[in-house]
């Protein structure tokens, strides 16, 4: 079959490869990948930013698809399923936090797509536990942008609350903020602000339509950051950080009213410098929040089988494998908001 695999170390060394198929035991299911989202983190491997990842390794962490086979003990799926995955490939079921729920947490954990084999190509062998059954009324290519939206319900339900009448900032539009910025809405949010760059104003747009009650860019953020102590009013209940952006630390701290909340969402490698006073200067919460785990994701697909959140507005282009480096393309110049590979 053909594949998206990392070959080696280094910037670049991507290409469509021929691979065999994946072996399957007795507890696993061999999907048949629908659609798989081009995700940040595949771009961060290609150009080698993403810490820890193994080579060589087929890309693509984001699929929905269909279960060809099944091994002999699986007992919840059944061939012909239409279904999606959690992302975590390998877990040592053995640790505290794997023993306590947490196992998105695995100080052993290996992610599909850059710890084992990934979704960007024909069949992908998924353990049975982290296998979620989809509704017929959820679409199976919208089901491969189910995994981000599990990402933001842990942060923003789970490790983190948003309360009835909050003010809202993020920082960031991608699919992960354009998504935060629904279940903020749904959460009771007042105002929900979104701030990106100038060349995110396709994204910004699409905001506005998903319910943002304000678009800015980040020089304008800046700019009212920089008035402050002149009356500037704009403080926030809540700020998520939904970008990798090591700048975008410092003004979401400014922008947090005291006693306020900043979440942090976005991936990002790089190491951020800011004003550390202004945590306990305004007595502010900073939260963290990775991944996800079984509850989010069921909450997540309920979600969108009940029309709470909107999938498809955020997928923008529908590739075939073989155009894999145009998707990227797409999705690293921001023209397009999230971008399926269809092999």
């Amino acid at each position: 079959m053909k594949a998206v695999v990392k070959t080696k170390k280094g910037e670049g060394f991507v290409e469509l490869l021929d691979v065999n198929e994946p072996t399957f035991g007795e507890t696993d299911v061999l999907v048949e990948v629908n659609a798989a989202g081009i995700c940040g983190s595949d771009l961060m491997i290609l150009h080698d930013f993403f810490p820890g990842y193994n080579v060589p390794v087929i890309l693509g962490h984001e699929f929905s698809g269909t279960a060809k086979q099944v091994g002999s003990k699986v007992t919840r799926v059944s061939v012909g399923d239409r279904v999606v995955s959690e992302t975590h490939a390998y877990i040592c079921n053995s640790c505290t936090y794997c023993k306590s729920g947490f196992y998105n947490l695995c100080l052993s954990r290996k992610g599909f797509g850059y710890g084992l084999d990934g979704a960007f190509t024909k069949y992908v062998k998924v353990r049975e536990p982290i296998i979620h059954l989809l509704p017929d009324s959820i679409d199976l290519d919208d089901a491969a942008a189910l995994e981000p939206l599990a990402v933001v319900v842990n942060a923003l339900t789970r490790n983190s609350k948003i309360s009835l009448g909050d003010s809202i900032l993020i920082i960031g539009p991608g699919p992960i903020g354009l998504l935060a910025l629904q279940v903020a809405k749904l959460s009771g949010a007042r105002a929900v602000t979104v701030v990106g760059t100038e060349h995110s104003m396709r994204r910004l747009e699409l905001a506005l339509k998903l319910g943002a009650n304000r678009v800015i860019t980040d020089l304008e953020l800046n700019d009212g950051l920089s008035r402050q102590n002149e009356g500037y009013s704009d403080s926030f209940d809540v700020v998520i950080i939904t970008t990798g952006t090591p700048t975008a630390f410092e003004p979401a701290l400014k922008a947090a009213r005291k006693a306020g909340t900043v979440i942090h969402i976005g991936e990002s490698t790089k190491q951020a410098s800011f004003q550390f006073s202004l945590i306990e200067k305004k007595n502010l919460t900073v939260q963290g929040s990775f991944s996800h785990n079984w509850p989010v994701w069921e909450k997540a697909i309920s979600l969108v089988e009940n029309k709470k959140v909107n999938l498809s507005s955020l997928i923008t282009h529908k590739l075939s494998l073989e155009n894999w480096k145009s998707g990227f393309d797409l999705a690293e110049s921001r023209e397009g908001v999230k971008v399926l590979i269809k092999p």
